[in-house]
């Protein structure tokens, strides 16, 4: 009887061990909402864009001032404002995907301004994709007009 309860104490403590670790963290610090496609799922832009740059095999280029970042492995175009920008700062992820034999883009957006500047912001890349405009010649996305403006967090 008392091997049994030595044996649950073990299990119990190594129970409470994983529920207190870090939920939101997946391996390498990376938190876990950055893969839902309709999440930014880092606290700031300023984090999305350091943490996106460290990933590996991602390419980065400018388009009309904004940092375009590709993310093959997730399937991720990442674009982060110019500092002119209304929305600035401000991260738009577009995410593809394919479910059940559709496929589309998913946008999560995450701006410095107010939340109708950046409801504004999203509307427009959402209407790029109604058009099927998504990407323009080079593969760039189509990025929203410059008179677009931010938000706050989705």
């Amino acid at each position: 009887m008392e091997r049994c309860r030595t044996h649950i104490a073990t299990l119990a403590a190594a129970l409470v061990l994983v529920a207190c670790g870090t939920p939101d963290a997946a391996p390498g610090g990376a938190p876990t909402e950055a893969s839902d496609p309709m999440k930014i799922g880092y606290p700031s832009v300023e984090a999305a864009l350091t943490a996106v740059r460290a990933r590996p095999g991602v390419t980065e280029s400018q388009s009309d001032g904004w940092t375009v970042i590709e993310d093959k492995a997730h399937r991720e175009t990442w674009l982060f404002s110019p500092a002119g920008h209304p929305a600035h700062p401000a991260v738009v992820k577009r995410t593809f995907v394919r479910r059940q034999g559709e496929s589309g883009t998913m946008t999560a957006a995450m701006c410095g301004a107010g939340q109708a500047a950046c409801d504004k912001l999203v509307a427009e890349f959402n209407a790029k994709d109604r058009k099927g405009a998504d990407t323009q010649q080079g593969g760039q996305p189509l990025l929203p007009s410059s008179g677009s403006r931010g938000g706050s967090r989705y």
